[in-house]
């Protein structure tokens, strides 16, 4: 959806979402770089992130355009892809996909990583850095989903009025059941806004309380982060594609294709720990 034009140049919505997201990921990376967390135990990382974060800002960039829209073109409509190339790059007409976006800064980082001959650990912490800037990216790209009427939820059913009136009064007067006019006239369960609030917020205040504990007692504590993102961030996910109107045609038996890779995060997680705990690098032996 065009924001505004500029002459014959149209800024879209989501243009200026990912503008902001990428200059709030900069300038919060400049700010933990500048605060020597990781200088006692990590020399090596801090140097890193002090002189090369538009490498670090490269590497995210890549991995968000480049391998979210591939991911998009071969999850969910390759072979129309396949015969219609052209589309691949229409960004602004299709859409990302963040599960893939999220593989693909992985991949970047981990190419990034082995270049400079980083320990396991040092690139554990690194993922950590990088996460603690998705929520901010998960924020505003919910705020474009839901200003663009997409990835709304199912209809609100008859019986669930019924269920409190003053509950279900007040729920929908904080937009948790929302008509989006140009779906349709159904009340809709507003899955953009639970997505912010669990996705979001949640998960942007344990990261910054992990951050302020590092900070406050200069202990890194590599995958703490990684390991709160992956579990939290699968878990509420997976719940979520029971309610999205989008998500109800891609069952595939008991699971939706997104379900799958989230508990493929959720093992991850598991590993990641387990990892984490042999190298005595986690919370859990704090």
């Amino acid at each position: 959806m065009i924001a505004f034009s500029l002459g014959s140049i149209d800024i879209y919505r989501y243009g200026i979402f990912y503008f902001m997201a990428f200059l709030a990921g900069y300038l919060f990376l400049y700010r933990i770089s500048k605060k020597n967390i990781f200088w006692t135990t990590f020399p090596r990382l801090q140097t890193f992130l002090e002189k090369h974060l538009d490498d670090i800002m490269l590497c995210i960039f890549l991995g968000v355009l480049v391998w979210g829209r591939l991911g998009h073109v071969v999850i969910y409509n390759f072979w129309y892809y396949l015969s219609h190339p052209g589309e691949i790059f229409q960004v602004r007409k299709w859409g990302m996909s963040f599960i893939w976006w999220m593989v693909g800064v992985a991949i970047t980082f981990s190419l990034l990583a082995r270049k400079k001959k980083f320990r396991f650990k040092e690139i554990v912490l690194l993922f950590d850095v990088v996460l603690a800037i998705v929520p901010f990216g998960i924020m505003l790209g919910r705020i474009g989903n839901f200003l663009n009427q997409e990835l709304y939820g199912v209809v609100v059913t008859d019986w669930l009025p019924r269920l409190g009136y003053p509950v279900f009064a007040f729920l929908q007067q904080i937009n948790i059941f929302h008509v989006y006019p140009q779906v349709d006239s159904f009340l809709r369960l507003n899955t953009n806004f639970i997505s912010s609030f669990f996705e979001w917020f949640v998960l942007l205040v344990i990261t910054l309380s992990i951050i302020r504990t590092r900070v406050k007692t200069k202990k890194p504590q590599p995958g703490k982060i990684v390991g709160v993102f992956l579990m939290w961030y699968s878990f509420i996910r997976f719940l979520l594609e029971y309610v999205r109107a989008d998500s109800q045609l891609e069952f595939r038996g008991r699971f939706t294709i997104s379900q799958r890779r989230f508990i493929l995060f959720f093992l991850m997680w598991w590993i990641v720990m387990i990892r984490s705990y042999r190298n005595r690098i986690t919370w859990l032996n704090k």
